[in-house]
This record gives C-alpha cells, structure tokens and sequence, in this order.
C-alpha cells in the first residue's frame, strides 16, 4: 500500500462542518488477536470499530503536548484507513504558531506534532518513535549473566533501546548491580548486599551458568558485580538506563548518574514517594512509577505527573493503556516471568505500549519488525519529554 493516502473528512469550525482534504503518510501500527497467535491486520481486513477515545479526549491530549488552545478537531474517514487504526488531527493555536496534532482513536497515544503555519510550515515538531525494547535486567535470557557488564554488551548487540538495571547499596556507601538482598543466586558468595563492602563483593564472582569460551581459546577473565558507575559508563553515548533502585541513598545514585553525565538519558522506577523525590532532587530524570491496578492510573498520573506509566502484567488492559496516553504520559508495559511470552508480547504491542520490557529483547525487537514497526534502535533520549509538568500548561487534569 502507499504510505501516502488522501484522507477526506470535514474539521469541525466553530460548530461549523468545513470539508477538506489532508494528506497523510500512514504506517502500520497494530496487530490484533487470532486464537493462539496475534497477528497485523491484512490491507483488506474488516475497518476498526468505532474509536474509543471521543474527539473531546483527543482534544485534551493536544492540549497537554503543545500547550495550545485547540481550534479545530477532524476524525478520520473509516474508508479512507486501511492500516487498522484511525486517527484525530487536531488544529491548536498559540498566536500566531499553528500546530497539526496527531492522536490514536483507539488508545489515545500521541503520534506526532507538525507545524502548519510560517516559514517551517509542514516541519515535524514531535514523531511517536516508536515502541521501545527494554532489556530487563540487560536481558536475563540473553546469556550473560544479568545485571552485569557482559550482559549490558549483549543487550546493545541484539539492539534494545533500553536497558533495567537493578541498583543497591554496600555497607561501606557504594553503589552496585544487584537483584536480589543477597548474593546467593549469583554469586559464589552468601549474605546480604547490604553487609558486604566493595572490596567484598567485587572479589566475589557471578555465576555464568557453566558457560565457558570452548576449545583451545583461552579462559575469559571471571566476571564480577559491576558498580553503577561502571554500568553506566558502559551505556554512555550508546543506550539510556533504566534505574530500578532496590535500596540505598537517593543522593549517592544522583551524584552517580551526574557524574556519568546520564540525567537525562536515564528513567527511575521506584514506589511513588520515591519518585517524587527525585523530581524534586533531579526533574531531568523521567520517573516510571507502578500502578498495582488500572483505575489507579488517573489519581497517580495527578499526583506525580511522570513521563511514564508503569504497569505490571496484572494490571495491563486497554483502559490502563489508554488512560496512560490520555493523560499525557506513556505506557511501560512489563512482559515477565509467566508473560513473558511472544503471545503476550503481541497483545502489548497491539494495545498500544510505548514500552514493552522483557528477558528476551531480541524476541520483542523480530516481533516489532515483522510487522512492520522497527526500522532500527530508537534514538536515546526522551524526545517526548514530561508534558504534564511543564511551566506553561495550565491544565486540570480530570
């Protein structure tokens, strides 16, 4: 099909229908459920059903992204959309600064913000990036070792566009790579993180799992638990961090992630009270809170405002997806343990997440290219930003 369609429709004027034609490059962006496999919908598949997000919600997310009055509001004709899924063009105006906001009519998400007026008129302001792969604990399931240096590597190779780490802190103030409160599971040492010094724990080696380099190479060099500043050393300039700080001193991780100059290549996932913290310590750092139930979405996204919603399989549906993206935010879906899964992680995507976190990246990365949703890593950084939270919007949230 031609990325380049004719989409014609009438914007609604001042209560008024003004007929128009716009054109709009379409790319394919859902996939939908069939029995045991969940898989894009075909050019001459049934039309989507009517949009779940009104024109008034689209309207609000406009708002929130451009800081703009809206003027007008246009929905897409149903036979002008082949590609599953129908969109909103929203008009909003600031002055003299004319903006052309693009909006899902399924869940909402923020597609992309172009310029329609002046000397930069047609020159995008805002491109959705795509879905991001992020590679839990650097890709559990990759080979090397989790949370360690060598998987860091890996999970850059197979392409992940962001890599959960999982931080504590050392009896003696260091910051390290760890999971869990001990060293148990990965390390031919016992007892808690909390109880051993650097020295300590960095003489202690992680379990490979029994991998060696085979034949006559020589033996690599044992592998230890990195340090945050190692870690993040290893991302720098190459892949943004996922922060999941397990335990320790907020100040300490700040003075790291500056020193490594990752502030704004890096997100933080913690409980809430944690979060706001670090916005109040370090607003650069997009926060990823947790929200344990769909209908906690809303109050969290008024109390905190982040860049991104957090949700746990258990509590991913398309009302917690969709309340993500209409309040301003973006939807961190987590495919682990018992879903993490390629059936499941179709159904994210197909939902709409902005993030899909699995063990396996590079399943998550083939899944996104066979249906046409990947062209390569997703630049790092947040080109979205944190909306809700700048100086300019003044804007109830409901």
């Amino acid at each position: 099909m031609n990325p380049s369609m004719r989409t014609h429709g009438s914007w609604l004027l001042g209560g008024r229908l003004a007929s128009f034609t716009v054109v709009l490059g379409l790319g394919f962006v859902g996939a939908v459920a069939a029995q045991e496999t969940v898989r894009p919908t075909a050019p001459d598949a049934p039309l989507p059903p009517t949009p779940t997000v009104t024109l008034l919600e689209a309207v609000h997310v406009a708002e929130i992204h451009t800081g703009c009055v809206a003027e007008s509001a246009f929905l897409e004709e149903q036979d002008a959309v082949a590609a599953g899924s129908r969109h909103y063009l929203i008009r909003t105006r600031r002055e003299a600064a004319v903006l052309e906001v693009r909006v899902n009519a399924r869940h909402g998400r923020l597609e992309s913000i172009r310029r329609v007026s002046g000397a930069d008129s047609g020159k995008p302001v805002y491109e959705w990036p795509g879905v991001r792969v992020v590679a839990h604990r650097g890709g559990a399931e990759l080979g090397p070792p989790e949370n360690t240096l060598p998987a860091i590597e890996r999970a850059i190779e197979v392409g992940a566009d962001l890599i959960e780490i999982d931080i504590r802190e050392t009896a003696d103030g260091h910051l390290v790579l760890m999971h869990d409160a001990t060293v148990d599971r990965m390390t031919d040492g016992r007892g808690s993180v909390a109880d051993f010094t650097l020295e300590q724990i960095r003489s202690l080696r992680v379990d490979t799992g029994g991998r060696t380099t085979g034949g006559d190479a020589p033996p690599e060099p044992p592998v230890r638990v990195p340090t945050l500043a190692e870690a993040l050393k290893a991302m720098h300039g190459r892949i943004d961090a996922d922060l999941d700080f397990k335990e320790g001193d907020l100040t300490r991780l700040l003075a790291v992630v500056r020193q490594a100059g990752m502030e704004h290549h890096s997100t933080f996932c913690g409980p809430w009270d944690r979060c706001e913290e670090i916005v109040r310590l370090e607003p650069a750092i997009r926060i990823r809170p947790t929200a344990e139930h769909p209908t906690e979405v809303a109050a969290m996204i008024r109390r905190l405002r982040p860049a991104i919603v957090n949700l746990d399989w258990h509590a991913v549906t398309a009302d917690a997806v969709r309340s993500a993206h209409l309040g301003g935010c973006h939807a961190f879906v987590n495919c682990l343990g018992s879903a993490d899964t390629e059936f499941y992680a179709r159904l994210a995507i197909g939902l709409g997440a902005d993030y899909v976190q699995s063990d396996r990246p590079d399943r998550v990365i083939r899944i996104l290219e066979e249906l046409g949703l990947r062209s390569g890593r997703v630049p790092s950084g947040d080109p979205l930003g944190t909306p809700l939270r700048a100086m300019g919007l003044q804007y109830p949230l409901r």
